[in-house]
Protein backbone atom coordinates (compact mmCIF):
# COMPACT_ATOMS: atom_id res chain seq x y z
CA UNK A 1 0.00 0.00 0.00
CA UNK A 2 1.25 3.45 -0.90
CA UNK A 3 1.62 5.99 1.92
CA UNK A 4 1.65 9.73 1.23
CA UNK A 5 2.19 12.78 3.40
CA UNK A 6 0.95 15.94 1.71
CA UNK A 7 2.20 19.14 3.38
CA UNK A 8 1.76 17.73 6.87
CA UNK A 9 2.36 19.98 9.88
CA UNK A 10 2.11 18.91 13.51
CA UNK A 11 2.47 21.19 16.52
CA UNK A 12 2.68 20.56 20.23
CA UNK A 13 1.68 23.90 21.68
CA UNK A 14 3.66 26.60 19.89
CA UNK A 15 6.37 24.17 18.80
CA UNK A 16 6.12 22.78 15.26
CA UNK A 17 7.41 19.19 15.41
CA UNK A 18 6.72 18.63 11.69
CA UNK A 19 6.82 21.46 9.17
CA UNK A 20 5.00 21.11 5.85
CA UNK A 21 6.29 17.57 5.23
CA UNK A 22 5.60 16.05 1.81
CA UNK A 23 6.70 12.45 1.33
CA UNK A 24 5.64 9.54 -0.89
CA UNK A 25 6.34 5.97 0.25
CA UNK A 26 5.86 3.55 -2.62
CA UNK A 27 3.86 0.34 -2.27
CA UNK A 28 6.11 -2.48 -1.05
CA UNK A 29 8.98 -0.14 -0.23
CA UNK A 30 11.03 -0.07 2.96
CA UNK A 31 11.65 3.60 3.63
CA UNK A 32 13.81 4.64 6.58
CA UNK A 33 13.27 7.87 8.48
CA UNK A 34 16.67 8.91 9.81
CA UNK A 35 17.64 11.84 11.95
CA UNK A 36 18.68 13.02 15.41
CA UNK A 37 16.43 12.77 18.45
CA UNK A 38 13.58 15.25 18.37
CA UNK A 39 13.52 15.74 14.58
CA UNK A 40 9.96 14.35 14.17
CA UNK A 41 10.55 10.75 13.05
CA UNK A 42 8.33 9.04 15.62
CA UNK A 43 5.64 11.69 15.24
CA UNK A 44 5.35 10.83 11.53
CA UNK A 45 4.79 7.17 12.44
CA UNK A 46 2.19 8.06 15.05
CA UNK A 47 0.32 10.16 12.49
CA UNK A 48 0.14 7.17 10.12
CA UNK A 49 -1.00 4.89 12.95
CA UNK A 50 -3.68 7.36 14.06
CA UNK A 51 -2.13 7.88 17.50
CA UNK A 52 -1.71 11.59 16.72
CA UNK A 53 -3.61 13.93 14.42
CA UNK A 54 -2.08 16.41 11.98
CA UNK A 55 -2.74 20.12 12.41
CA UNK A 56 -2.71 20.58 8.64
CA UNK A 57 -2.07 18.57 5.51
CA UNK A 58 -3.21 15.10 4.46
CA UNK A 59 -2.13 11.55 5.26
CA UNK A 60 -3.13 9.09 2.53
CA UNK A 61 -3.06 5.30 2.79
CA UNK A 62 -3.66 3.75 -0.62
CA UNK A 63 -6.37 5.96 -2.07
CA UNK A 64 -7.93 6.99 1.27
CA UNK A 65 -7.27 10.17 3.23
CA UNK A 66 -7.15 8.83 6.79
CA UNK A 67 -7.06 12.08 8.74
CA UNK A 68 -9.57 11.63 11.57
CA UNK A 69 -9.97 7.88 11.07
CA UNK A 70 -9.43 5.74 14.20
CA UNK A 71 -6.37 3.45 14.35
CA UNK A 72 -8.53 0.32 14.20
CA UNK A 73 -9.59 0.91 10.59
CA UNK A 74 -6.19 1.87 9.14
CA UNK A 75 -4.79 -1.67 8.76
CA UNK A 76 -1.31 -0.77 9.98
CA UNK A 77 0.86 -2.56 12.56
CA UNK A 78 3.39 -0.80 14.75
CA UNK A 79 6.49 -2.30 16.41
CA UNK A 80 7.68 -0.23 19.35
CA UNK A 81 11.13 0.37 20.81
CA UNK A 82 10.19 -1.16 24.18
CA UNK A 83 8.47 -4.29 22.69
CA UNK A 84 5.18 -3.58 24.61
CA UNK A 85 4.56 -7.24 25.44
CA UNK A 86 1.99 -8.34 28.03
CA UNK A 87 4.03 -9.94 30.86
CA UNK A 88 1.16 -12.14 32.13
CA UNK A 89 0.49 -13.69 28.70
CA UNK A 90 2.43 -16.46 27.00
CA UNK A 91 4.29 -15.87 23.75
CA UNK A 92 1.42 -17.54 21.89
CA UNK A 93 -1.11 -15.26 23.56
CA UNK A 94 1.00 -12.14 22.92
CA UNK A 95 1.30 -12.95 19.23
CA UNK A 96 -2.37 -13.86 18.98
CA UNK A 97 -3.62 -10.80 20.86
CA UNK A 98 -4.52 -8.57 17.87
CA UNK A 99 -6.42 -11.47 16.28
CA UNK A 100 -8.21 -12.37 19.51
CA UNK A 101 -9.25 -8.74 19.96
CA UNK A 102 -10.85 -8.83 16.50
CA UNK A 103 -12.73 -12.05 17.16
CA UNK A 104 -10.84 -14.13 14.60
CA UNK A 105 -11.75 -17.83 14.55
CA UNK A 106 -9.62 -19.91 16.98
CA UNK A 107 -8.40 -22.32 14.29
CA UNK A 108 -7.34 -19.42 12.09
CA UNK A 109 -5.52 -17.85 15.05
CA UNK A 110 -3.57 -21.07 15.69
CA UNK A 111 -2.60 -21.32 12.03
CA UNK A 112 -1.49 -17.71 11.71
CA UNK A 113 0.44 -17.71 14.99
CA UNK A 114 2.21 -20.93 13.98
CA UNK A 115 3.18 -19.42 10.61
CA UNK A 116 4.52 -16.23 12.22
CA UNK A 117 6.38 -18.19 14.91
CA UNK A 118 7.99 -20.41 12.28
CA UNK A 119 9.16 -17.41 10.26
CA UNK A 120 10.83 -15.91 13.34
CA UNK A 121 12.11 -19.13 14.94
CA UNK A 122 9.82 -18.87 17.96
CA UNK A 123 8.21 -22.32 17.78
CA UNK A 124 9.92 -23.57 20.95
CA UNK A 125 9.01 -20.45 22.96
CA UNK A 126 5.23 -20.31 22.51
CA UNK A 127 4.38 -21.42 26.05
CA UNK A 128 6.89 -19.18 27.77
CA UNK A 129 6.24 -15.71 29.15
CA UNK A 130 8.22 -12.60 28.16
CA UNK A 131 10.31 -12.62 31.37
CA UNK A 132 11.66 -16.02 30.35
CA UNK A 133 12.95 -14.74 27.01
CA UNK A 134 16.12 -12.98 25.92
CA UNK A 135 15.95 -9.44 24.53
CA UNK A 136 16.26 -10.76 20.99
CA UNK A 137 13.46 -13.26 21.51
CA UNK A 138 11.21 -10.57 22.98
CA UNK A 139 11.86 -8.40 19.94
CA UNK A 140 10.98 -11.27 17.62
CA UNK A 141 7.72 -11.78 19.54
CA UNK A 142 6.87 -8.11 18.96
CA UNK A 143 7.65 -8.57 15.26
CA UNK A 144 5.53 -11.72 15.10
CA UNK A 145 2.59 -9.91 16.72
CA UNK A 146 2.77 -7.31 13.95
CA UNK A 147 3.33 -9.96 11.27
CA UNK A 148 0.33 -12.09 12.25
CA UNK A 149 -2.09 -9.29 11.41
CA UNK A 150 -1.10 -9.23 7.72
CA UNK A 151 -1.28 -5.41 7.72
CA UNK A 152 -0.99 -3.19 4.67
CA UNK A 153 1.77 -1.14 6.32
CA UNK A 154 4.39 -1.89 8.98
CA UNK A 155 5.56 0.97 11.21
CA UNK A 156 8.78 0.27 13.12
CA UNK A 157 9.95 2.74 15.75
CA UNK A 158 13.62 2.03 16.60
CA UNK A 159 12.85 -1.64 17.29
CA UNK A 160 16.52 -2.65 17.72
CA UNK A 161 17.79 0.08 20.02
CA UNK A 162 17.52 -2.04 23.19
CA UNK A 163 19.55 -4.95 21.80
CA UNK A 164 23.29 -5.49 22.14
CA UNK A 165 25.46 -4.89 19.07
CA UNK A 166 25.75 -8.49 17.84
CA UNK A 167 22.06 -9.24 18.31
CA UNK A 168 21.11 -5.97 16.66
CA UNK A 169 22.97 -6.95 13.49
CA UNK A 170 21.33 -10.40 13.45
CA UNK A 171 17.81 -9.06 14.04
CA UNK A 172 18.35 -6.34 11.45
CA UNK A 173 19.05 -8.97 8.80
CA UNK A 174 15.90 -10.85 9.85
CA UNK A 175 13.80 -7.73 9.44
CA UNK A 176 15.27 -7.08 6.00
CA UNK A 177 14.65 -10.67 4.92
CA UNK A 178 11.04 -10.55 6.14
CA UNK A 179 10.34 -7.25 4.43
CA UNK A 180 11.73 -8.54 1.13
CA UNK A 181 9.78 -11.81 1.37
CA UNK A 182 6.48 -10.21 2.31
CA UNK A 183 6.77 -7.09 0.16
CA UNK A 184 4.78 -5.09 2.70
CA UNK A 185 5.20 -1.32 2.76
CA UNK A 186 7.42 -0.52 5.75
CA UNK A 187 8.36 2.78 7.37
CA UNK A 188 11.30 2.29 9.70
CA UNK A 189 12.50 4.91 12.18
CA UNK A 190 16.06 5.02 13.49
CA UNK A 191 18.81 7.42 14.51
CA UNK A 192 21.44 4.78 13.65
CA UNK A 193 22.88 5.59 10.22
CA UNK A 194 24.29 2.08 9.74
CA UNK A 195 20.83 0.60 10.27
CA UNK A 196 19.38 3.09 7.81
CA UNK A 197 21.98 2.37 5.13
CA UNK A 198 21.49 -1.40 5.31
CA UNK A 199 17.68 -1.56 5.63
CA UNK A 200 16.22 1.18 3.47
CA UNK A 201 15.71 1.20 -0.27
CA UNK A 202 15.46 4.93 0.30
CA UNK A 203 16.29 7.09 3.30
CA UNK A 204 14.54 10.32 4.26
CA UNK A 205 16.78 12.42 6.50
CA UNK A 206 14.87 14.71 8.84
CA UNK A 207 16.16 17.82 10.53
CA UNK A 208 14.10 19.94 12.90
CA UNK A 209 10.80 18.64 11.54
CA UNK A 210 11.59 19.00 7.83
CA UNK A 211 13.04 16.64 5.23
CA UNK A 212 16.64 17.61 4.50
CA UNK A 213 17.16 15.08 1.68
CA UNK A 214 15.67 11.83 0.43
CA UNK A 215 17.28 9.21 -1.79
CA UNK A 216 18.97 5.84 -2.07
CA UNK A 217 21.55 5.15 0.68
CA UNK A 218 24.65 5.37 -1.54
CA UNK A 219 23.25 8.42 -3.34
CA UNK A 220 22.96 10.28 -0.03
CA UNK A 221 26.40 9.10 1.06
CA UNK A 222 28.20 10.05 -2.13
CA UNK A 223 26.24 13.16 -3.09
CA UNK A 224 24.83 14.77 0.07
CA UNK A 225 22.83 17.90 -0.62
CA UNK A 226 24.00 19.61 2.56
CA UNK A 227 26.79 19.51 5.12
CA UNK A 228 24.24 18.20 7.67
CA UNK A 229 23.55 15.10 5.54
CA UNK A 230 27.26 14.57 4.88
CA UNK A 231 28.04 14.68 8.60
CA UNK A 232 25.08 12.52 9.63
CA UNK A 233 25.97 9.64 7.29
CA UNK A 234 29.26 7.82 7.67
CA UNK A 235 31.33 6.37 10.49
CA UNK A 236 33.78 7.79 11.35
CA UNK A 237 32.21 11.13 10.51
CA UNK A 238 33.35 13.07 7.45
CA UNK A 239 36.25 15.51 7.96
CA UNK A 240 35.20 19.15 7.59
CA UNK A 241 38.00 21.72 7.11
CA UNK A 242 38.06 25.44 6.29
CA UNK A 243 38.90 26.04 2.64
CA UNK A 244 39.72 28.99 0.45
CA UNK A 245 39.88 29.72 -3.26
CA UNK A 246 43.59 30.19 -3.87
CA UNK A 247 43.37 30.84 -7.60
CA UNK A 248 40.58 31.19 -10.13
CA UNK A 249 40.23 27.44 -10.41
CA UNK A 250 41.87 26.06 -7.26
CA UNK A 251 40.97 25.60 -3.61
CA UNK A 252 43.28 25.15 -0.67
CA UNK A 253 42.64 23.37 2.63
CA UNK A 254 45.27 22.42 5.21
CA UNK A 255 47.92 23.12 2.59
CA UNK A 256 46.34 20.66 0.14
CA UNK A 257 45.33 22.23 -3.17
CA UNK A 258 43.26 20.93 -6.06
CA UNK A 259 41.43 22.28 -9.06
CA UNK A 260 37.76 23.14 -8.78
CA UNK A 261 35.20 21.26 -10.88
CA UNK A 262 34.50 23.19 -14.11
CA UNK A 263 31.01 24.26 -12.99
CA UNK A 264 32.42 25.95 -9.87
CA UNK A 265 35.37 27.82 -11.35
CA UNK A 266 35.78 31.56 -11.47
CA UNK A 267 32.15 32.38 -12.33
CA UNK A 268 30.84 30.69 -9.20
CA UNK A 269 33.52 30.97 -6.52
CA UNK A 270 35.91 33.80 -5.78
CA UNK A 271 38.68 34.34 -3.28
CA UNK A 272 36.14 35.89 -0.92
CA UNK A 273 33.80 32.87 -1.03
CA UNK A 274 33.24 31.24 2.37
CA UNK A 275 33.52 27.49 1.84
CA UNK A 276 34.46 24.35 3.73
CA UNK A 277 35.79 21.08 2.34
CA UNK A 278 34.51 17.65 3.34
CA UNK A 279 36.65 14.52 2.96
CA UNK A 280 35.53 11.11 4.18
CA UNK A 281 38.07 9.08 6.23
CA UNK A 282 38.29 6.34 3.58
CA UNK A 283 39.37 8.94 1.01
CA UNK A 284 42.49 9.93 2.96
CA UNK A 285 45.82 8.21 2.28
CA UNK A 286 48.61 8.02 4.87
CA UNK A 287 52.25 7.44 3.94
CA UNK A 288 55.60 7.44 5.70
CA UNK A 289 57.35 9.40 2.96
CA UNK A 290 56.45 12.75 1.34
CA UNK A 291 54.95 13.01 -2.13
CA UNK A 292 54.10 16.02 -4.34
CA UNK A 293 50.40 15.83 -3.31
CA UNK A 294 50.82 15.20 0.42
CA UNK A 295 51.29 17.31 3.55
CA UNK A 296 52.85 16.46 6.89
CA UNK A 297 50.69 15.61 9.93
CA UNK A 298 51.21 14.13 13.40
CA UNK A 299 49.67 10.84 14.52
CA UNK A 300 47.48 11.36 17.61
CA UNK A 301 45.50 8.12 18.12
CA UNK A 302 45.58 4.71 16.40
CA UNK A 303 42.45 2.51 16.77
CA UNK A 304 42.58 -1.01 15.26
CA UNK A 305 39.05 -2.27 14.48
CA UNK A 306 39.81 -5.52 12.67
CA UNK A 307 40.27 -5.27 8.92
CA UNK A 308 40.67 -1.49 9.19
CA UNK A 309 42.44 0.94 11.48
CA UNK A 310 41.10 4.39 12.37
CA UNK A 311 43.93 6.91 12.61
CA UNK A 312 43.43 10.36 14.10
CA UNK A 313 46.01 12.97 13.05
CA UNK A 314 46.67 16.63 13.63
CA UNK A 315 47.92 19.32 11.27
CA UNK A 316 48.19 22.98 12.27
CA UNK A 317 45.58 22.41 14.96
CA UNK A 318 43.11 20.77 12.57
CA UNK A 319 41.88 17.23 13.24
CA UNK A 320 42.13 14.62 10.50
CA UNK A 321 40.47 11.21 10.79
CA UNK A 322 41.49 8.53 8.29
CA UNK A 323 40.37 4.95 7.71
CA UNK A 324 43.46 2.90 6.90
CA UNK A 325 42.93 -0.56 5.40
CA UNK A 326 44.60 -3.43 7.23
CA UNK A 327 47.02 -3.11 10.12
CA UNK A 328 48.72 0.25 10.62
CA UNK A 329 52.24 0.53 12.04
CA UNK A 330 51.82 4.22 12.87
CA UNK A 331 52.77 5.43 16.34
CA UNK A 332 51.28 8.39 18.23
CA UNK A 333 53.52 11.43 18.10
CA UNK A 334 55.26 10.38 14.89
CA UNK A 335 55.03 12.43 11.67
CA UNK A 336 53.34 10.96 8.57
CA UNK A 337 52.32 12.29 5.16
CA UNK A 338 48.68 12.76 4.26
CA UNK A 339 47.02 13.01 0.86
CA UNK A 340 43.36 13.06 -0.18
CA UNK A 341 41.49 11.60 -3.14
CA UNK A 342 40.70 14.99 -4.59
CA UNK A 343 37.92 13.82 -6.91
CA UNK A 344 36.04 12.53 -3.83
CA UNK A 345 36.25 15.79 -1.86
CA UNK A 346 33.03 17.74 -1.28
CA UNK A 347 32.62 21.51 -1.01
CA UNK A 348 29.96 23.26 1.06
CA UNK A 349 28.88 26.85 1.46
CA UNK A 350 30.15 27.77 4.94
CA UNK A 351 27.07 29.90 5.70
CA UNK A 352 24.15 27.88 4.29
CA UNK A 353 25.66 24.37 4.45
CA UNK A 354 24.51 23.65 0.89
CA UNK A 355 26.87 21.51 -1.21
CA UNK A 356 28.47 23.45 -4.05
CA UNK A 357 30.83 20.86 -5.44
Amino acid sequence: MRVRFDRVTKRFGAHAVLKDVTLDVESGECLVLLGPSGCGKTTLLRLVAGLESADSGSIVLGDRVVNGMPPSVRNVAMVFQNYALYPHLTVFQNIAFPLTARGVDAADIRRRVAEAAERLDLGSCLERRPAQLSGGQQQRVALARALVRNPAVYLMDEPLSNLDAQLRVHTRSEIKRLQQELGTTTIYVTHDQEEAMTLGRRIAILRSGAIEQIGAPLELYRAPATRFVAEFLGSPRINIWPAAVSHADEIDTLGLAWRLPPEHRAATLTRTSRIVAGVRPEHIRIGVAPSPESVEAQVVVVEPIGNDTIVTLSRDGARIVARHSGEAAFEPGRPVWVAVERDRALLFDADTGVRIG
